[in-house]
């Protein structure tokens, strides 16, 4: 089990129902078990300007998790990110110990 940050860039254009469904989706991929220590810790950073447009969007949703996931897991959860039409941009980066 190692110790990662995810972060995620939503499209700003989602309402807040739209919004919490989808980072509950994002959360769920990367919890690993039952518990709630075993839970991501989101931090919203909320709503901001975008260096350059990604698909046509200027502003995107940042969140980002603190999350302790097996390296197995990511090549699944880097999958359901790309299908996801509502995830703009994500980083998975491994913390330093």
């Amino acid at each position: 089990m190692r110790e990662y940050e995810v972060t995620v860039i939503f499209q700003a254009n989602l309402d807040d129902e739209a919004r919490s469904t989808v980072v509950e989706r994002v959360s769920d991929w990367l919890t690993h078990g039952e518990a709630e220590e075993d839970k991501p810790v989101p931090n919203v950073w909320g709503q901001r300007r975008l260096a350059y447009a990604i698909r046509k969007q200027t502003e995107g949703y940042y969140i980002l998790f603190d999350a302790k996931l097996e390296p197995e897991k990511l090549p699944d959860i880097e999958r359901n990110m790309q299908y996801t039409e509502e995830v703009l941009r994500y980083l998975i980066v491994r913390k330093e110990q």
